[in-house]
């Protein structure tokens, strides 16, 4: 078993949702903010843990609840937790397709502990544009990990069964070809799950940057500049993302998209914390993409390539 998600594929059902549970949020993820430890349902470790609360990132003056809430017997956050239960979930569905899994993560500990449930697992990282992807690096202090890019990914058309990345669309200049390679290389019944900030309240993307065709980087927006355990200088955010995203993944080709929402205080899936809500204020969501509908699997018919 694992989190019960809630899944959408437009904006009013989900907005219901969220008016339904804000005096529950507000009032749940007040209490947790002062805590130092909250102790709740791990579904990754399957028993009640200590979570630390704060994991260093901050929102103003509040802890950032998307990044922690992290478990002390698997060391995974709030955003991971949730996510690897969309991944077990989605591999439960795919697993009879004969093809691999993907992780866009190879060194974390969510790569170790889907690792543990998943046999034909693949994890990687992006090591940068110089690097081969499909070839294997040491990363100091790391170990050996594989190469992979999301806009060149190493895989051939229909070979995968599922394809897994965690806050990394928003870092990715041209993300729409992205999501058209992500389309290519899963098999006709496959499916994609992902994390990344999103704003609710937006349906276009904000373009916070973009690469100019002499290769600069031009800023829209004052640069944001988020976390990352391979590259201590952090990595520039592109885009806010918002309803428009699932637009985009219909239009890479993907026939069922939804985004999944896990609001439970027990087990720790609660919002980032945003002080007062509004635009910043991200509930606890994956979002699911699959290359055929439910019906076109019933009825056999498969998707092109």
């Amino acid at each position: 078993m694992g989190a019960m998600f809630d899944w959408f594929i437009e904006e009013k059902r989900f907005n219901s949702f969220a008016a339904a549970i804000e005096p529950l949020r507000v009032a749940a993820e007040s209490y947790i903010s002062d805590l130092e430890y909250f102790y709740g349902y791990c579904w990754v470790c399957d028993g009640m843990r200590r979570m630390l609360v704060r994991s260093g990132a901050m929102l103003g003056n509040n802890p950032s609840l998307r990044e922690g809430l992290l478990c002390e017997g698997c060391g995974l956050s709030n955003r991971k937790r949730l996510m690897h239960s969309a991944i077990l979930e989605e591999y439960a569905r795919t697993k009879t397709l004969q093809g691999s899994v993907l992780l866009l993560e190879g060194l974390s500990p969510l790569y170790r502990a889907l690792a543990a449930r998943i046999p034909d697992l693949i994890g990687s990282e992006y090591l940068g544009d110089d690097c081969v992807v499909g070839k294997e690096y040491e990363v100091p202090t790391r170990g050996r990990v594989r190469h992979e890019s999301l806009t060149t990914l190493s895989f051939g058309n229909g070979s995968l069964n599922l394809l897994a990345h965690l806050d990394i669309l928003e870092h990715v200049p041209d993300y729409r070809a992205a999501l058209r390679e992500c389309f290519r290389v899963l098999k006709p019944g496959g499916s994609m799950v992902f994390t990344c900030p999103f704003f609710a309240q937006r349906h276009e993307p904000l373009i916070r940057a973009r690469v100019k065709p002499d290769g600069a980087i031009e800023h829209l927006e004052p640069p944001e500049w988020h976390g990352d355990p391979l590259n201590k200088e952090g990595i520039l955010a592109y885009y806010h993302h918002g309803w428009g995203l699932l637009d985009d993944l219909r239009a890479a080709g993907f026939a069922d998209v939804r985004l999944g929402v896990v609001y439970d205080v027990f087990s720790g899936f609660v919002s980032n914390n945003y002080p007062g809500g509004g635009y910043g204020l991200m509930l606890p969501i994956v979002i699911r993409a699959r290359t055929t509908s439910a019906k076109a699997m019933a009825s056999g018919t498969k998707h092109a390539i």
